[in-house]
């Protein structure tokens, strides 16, 4: 498998290299200078992600009524679904583009890792050699990474939403019996804390620019008739009642 990722492996190991050589920092430092630089590259993508999945959001309610509608019928629902993607021109895997595209990166990563003599150097919190397994780190990535898929997953249905929190718990029990490199999870941990402030963000801002929309669109709204005659429409006048 290694030989088959030898083109990422070679250049993460030169970047990396030059991040521990040149900047005099430990290789778990260089292991998370390396990971934000592979995040900011991919930063167009994750636009994507969250415009699809801001999509998928609005276009729940019709699609929970197609759902309803061919719900005895599996393969009418499944012909409508794909219809209705493509005339809305949403992917439903687009929220998972980052995520697929970063896995080929960590396994070049976990590789190149068990491949090299990386031996102790100056330690990073509690963290002195990246070949090292670490319970701390397993738990701090099913932590960020529950947490991350909670705010990923607000947009999508109950069976990706499962899926998404499913992985942290899998893949976490699995590190836990199994030695897996401390370097690999540094990068795991990063992306995911990263992921987790770039949500925030990226929610805040799509908050105000639709509150903005909301606000101009209600300043276009052509008040009703009668308001607009102080009660006087087109209609009957009403009547007066008279004092006796």
């Amino acid at each position: 498998m290694s030989d088959y990722l030898s083109f990422l492996i070679d250049p993460l190991q030169s970047l990396l290299t030059w991040f521990h050589d040149s900047l005099g920092v430990s290789w778990a430092i260089a292991i998370i200078f390396l990971t934000i630089i592979i995040r900011v590259i991919l930063i167009p993508l994750t636009v994507k992600q969250y415009t699809s999945m801001r999509a998928m959001q609005k276009l729940q309610p019709q699609m929970k009524a197609l759902q309803e509608k061919h719900k005895d019928d599996k393969a009418k629902l499944n012909e409508e679904m794909m219809k209705f993607y493509k005339e809305n021109k949403v992917n439903p895997f687009g929220s998972c583009l980052p995520l697929l595209l970063q896995m080929p990166i960590l396994m070049a990563l976990y590789f190149m890792i068990i491949r090299q003599p990386f031996e102790s150097d100056n330690a990073f919190l509690w963290i002195s050699n990246i070949k090292d397994p670490d319970t701390i780190l397993v738990l701090l990535y099913m932590a960020s990474q529950l947490l991350s898929s909670k705010l990923l997953t607000a947009a999508t249905d109950k069976s990706q939403q499962m899926m998404m929190y499913m992985m942290p718990l899998v893949f976490g029990t699995m590190f836990l019996f199994i030695k897996f490199p401390a370097g690999a999870l540094i990068y795991w941990v990063t992306t995911n804390i990263w992921t987790i402030g770039q949500q925030l963000v990226v929610r805040e801002i799509i908050n105000v620019r639709e509150g903005k929309n909301g606000a101009a669109v209600a300043t276009v709204v052509p008040a009703p008739a009668a308001e607009k005659t102080g009660g006087k429409s087109g209609g009957k006048p009403k009547s007066k009642k008279k004092k006796r």
